[in-house]
């Protein structure tokens, strides 16, 4: 009798833990930025969250958590998944991140299941001030660097995504630059208006503004092909150098996260690629909405880590 009673209660307890699978999210879920507010990562993160709470009636929060270039951000998620109710949202910066050693407690692939793609960036620019009297556009400012190697500043964040556009540039023209660590987007953007960095590596949207008032000037961005908001935008590849990134951004969970939980997750992402705030956002943003299931974006991470791994291989231990 007990034996049969015991035997009960395991399938009990096993039928409520599906359950409540089943019902996921029961409560408010969690999206940690390793970002300051104000820059790309943090605006996408908002817009998703505001076309899933839409679409799935879902309750989605954002939390800035920014230090260590999304060290902390992925050790707190993954020191406290909370039932899969906390997701981690970044972008490619994380590969180079973790191959020049920063991450020391994990490695994102083995230790995360990611869950989507909601965003392909295409926008990744160098820009200058136009009030830059060394040079104005992208073959003034080449001929300067190498008549002055190793001046122009290039503001990035050590290990950011930035930085490895800076690194696949040098390396296609030629050049050196003064690589600064500034800070987050925002944090360089803020450098670049007062004038006192040379060159900012960021996404071509984010700084749409000051491009459109006449206070910044985009050089080219990293594209096969210009975009089409700002058609008057060269590519870098048109220009003679052939250094084309796409920055992604996805949904990480720690693997302790049931996988119905991964899926259900998924399916949200799949139903806000047709939402027209979401949409309106990434038009205006220069962004491309996305749809990826868990294993097509752990894939495209892998071949993009690899990618970026060549660029770098003399930073890498």
């Amino acid at each position: 009798m007990k034996k049969t009673f015991a035997l009960i209660l395991v399938v009990l307890m096993a039928l409520t833990g599906v359950t409540a699978l089943a019902e996921w999210p029961e409560r408010a879920i969690e999206l940690i930025v390793p970002a300051n507010p104000g820059g790309d990562t943090d605006a996408n993160a908002r817009a998703l969250a505001a076309a899933l709470n839409e679409e799935m009636g879902w309750n989605v929060i954002v939390t800035n958590m920014s230090g260590g270039s999304g060290a902390v951000a992925f050790e707190d998620c993954l020191s406290n998944p909370d039932d899969g109710y906390r997701f981690v949202f970044y972008h490619s910066g994380a590969c180079i991140t973790e191959m020049l050693g920063m991450y020391e407690e994990f490695k994102v692939l083995d230790d995360f299941k990611l869950a989507g793609m909601p965003f392909l960036d295409y926008s990744n620019a160098f820009v200058i001030n136009t009030a830059n009297t060394k040079f104005s556009d992208l073959e003034t400012m080449v001929a300067y660097m190498k008549d002055h190697p190793g001046e122009v500043t290039f503001a990035t964040e050590t290990g950011s995504f930035t930085h490895l556009h800076c690194v696949a540039f040098e390396q296609a023209a030629g050049v050196e630059f003064a690589i600064v660590d500034a800070g987050t987007a925002a944090q360089k953007t803020t450098e670049l208006l007062g004038n006192r960095l040379d060159v900012i590596g960021t996404q071509a949207g984010l700084v749409k503004d000051y491009y459109e008032t006449g206070e910044f000037k985009c050089l080219g961005v990293l594209a096969d092909e210009r975009l089409e908001g700002a058609p008057e935008i060269p590519t870098l590849k048109e220009q003679g150098y052939d250094v084309v990134f796409s920055k992604f951004f996805y949904l990480a969970a720690p693997n302790a996260v049931d996988d119905s939980v991964i899926e259900a997750m998924n399916a949200g992402l799949a139903k806000v690629v047709d939402n027209a705030g979401l949409n309106e956002y990434a038009v205006k943003q220069w962004v491309n909405v996305s749809s990826m299931t868990p294993e097509e974006t752990e894939t495209y991470y892998g071949e993009q880590y690899d990618l970026y791994a060549g660029y770098l291989a003399d930073y890498i231990e």
